[in-house]
């Protein structure tokens, strides 16, 4: 029967070049390529502990206690990365979002982008690695855990923390035992996210859905973005958000859509010196101005040039 032991290092001291090593090695399989700037430029003396399961990687860094900032690449697999810093506070800087964490609250992430993380009191920093086929059944029932603070006095929260601590700290687990704790790890998962949907009020449909299309609202000028940059925003994915619109009878796409052609409505019918139709297009996020006077004709019968004619005869 196959045993399974943690990885045990830096016992003997290691020296800043051997440290480096050692924890690139063990940041790959959960963070990716990862780079560590040290406000002293020295890392001598990392220790800690390395676990590794099928569905599940474990390790518990033990840095110098300095400033110090990891610059990590992200995984292939796009599953889920779990990280907390216990002797300071921890900050996450993920594709756009800058997020605060306290001292021993944990932070869960997409594990396939890029992502810097800074401790400014260095210590020990504790992180996981869930693949995306063992999550298969339950990313969006995880979507309210995702890019959030969670606080660490949380009791689901605590017992897979627990979970997670075992793993380490024991000498050793056969695979079957290993497997069963796993399992017992992943079943706390859903719990957790109900426990975080209940507490926060912000997280109910009616709530969530505002908070979007205030997102959209904000960035409708911005031609380029997309679902994907309002789900990173919100820390949910693109397919529960295109649930809230659904339940609204329509989608994202169109959504947006009409937003910014009641908005270029808008513009063209107000008083004041006229704003030329193709600034008007470009102002509410239509880079083509023929697909914005197509779609515009489509939904008000009428061109953009034909309805501040018809506007300005009447008010003339």
């Amino acid at each position: 029967m196959e045993i399974i032991r943690p990885l045990k290092f830096g016992t003997l001291s290691l020296p800043d070049s051997e440290s480096r090593i050692v924890c690139r090695s063990i940041l790959l399989e959960i963070l990716g390529d990862a780079t560590i700037a040290v406000e002293n430029g020295n890392l001598a003396g990392v220790t800690g502990l390395f676990w590794r399961y099928v569905s599940l990687s474990l390790a518990t860094l033990y840095f110098p206690r300095t400033s110090l900032r990891l610059t990590a690449n992200g995984v292939t697999d796009a599953g889920i990365v779990i990280v907390r810093a216990m002797d300071g506070p921890l900050f996450v800087h993920h594709r756009r979002r800058k997020v605060e964490v306290s001292r021993s609250d944990v932070i869960f992430l997409p594990a396939d982008a890029p992502s810097e993380i800074l401790l400014p009191e260095g210590g020990r920093f504790d992180c996981a690695h869930l693949p995306s086929y063992a999550l298969a059944s339950m990313l969006e029932v995880l979507s309210p855990l995702m890019m959030r603070p969670l606080a660490a006095d949380c009791l689901p929260l605590q017992l897979l923390t627990n979970y997670a601590g075992y793993l380490l700290r024991q000498e050793y687990q056969s695979e079957e035992d290993a497997g069963m704790m796993v399992a017992h790890f992943y079943d706390l998962l859903p719990v957790l996210a109900q426990h975080v949907g209940k507490a926060s009020p912000s997280d109910s449909p009616r709530n969530r859905l505002a908070s979007i299309k205030t997102h959209i609202e904000r960035e409708l000028a911005n031609g380029s973005f997309s679902i994907t940059d309002v789900a990173e925003a919100e820390g949910i994915t693109p397919r529960a958000i295109q649930k809230f619109f659904k339940r609204e009878g329509t989608t994202f796409s169109r959504y947006v859509l009409g937003r910014r052609l009641s908005l270029a409505k808008g513009f063209i019918l107000a008083e004041g010196p006229p704003m030329p139709i193709s600034q008007i297009a470009y102002n509410v996020g239509f880079n083509d101005l023929s697909y914005f006077n197509r779609t515009f004709r489509r939904r008000y019968g009428v061109r953009p040039t034909d309805l501040r004619r018809l506007a300005t005869t009447n008010t003339g």
